[in-house]
């Protein structure tokens, strides 16, 4: 009888899990689904940005920065303040809870079970 190969991402930790871990806290405020996909959309860039090396993470950041004031030009500068260093903290979580881990998100979703909220996320193991 022939053994099956387990496949090699069967080892993998679900992405789900590891964000909700890394953002614990952060995720969990707001009281609409569009104020949870807004956390979990900022926790999601944060972990792709901190799969960069330091150089590429700094100007990715300074992208995101821009992105972010060119599509919400009324946030205040505290505001951004703010926003950012939370970016800033959740990356410094990422790194020392899954710094092996380099895989990038690239969906991610907030759904509402019962009364309970859930997260969905998808990634891809880039080269």
């Amino acid at each position: 009888m022939k053994r099956r190969k387990k496949r090699k991402t069967s080892t993998k930790r679900k992405m789900s899990e590891m964000i909700s871990k890394m953002a614990k806290g952060f995720l969990g405020v707001g009281d609409t689904i569009g104020e949870r996909q807004n956390r979990l959309n900022a926790a999601c860039n944060a972990w792709n940005l901190s799969c960069a090396s330091p150089e590429v993470r700094q100007r990715q950041f300074e992208q995101y920065r821009e992105g972010y004031l060119r599509f919400n030009p009324a946030t205040s500068p505290s505001d951004l303040a703010n926003m950012l260093k939370d970016i800033e903290l959740l990356i410094e979580r990422k790194l020392k809870m899954f710094p092996d881990d380099r895989r990038q998100i690239v969906s991610a979703r907030v759904f509402k079970v019962g009364t309970a909220y859930r997260i969905e996320v998808m990634s891809a193991t880039l080269s």
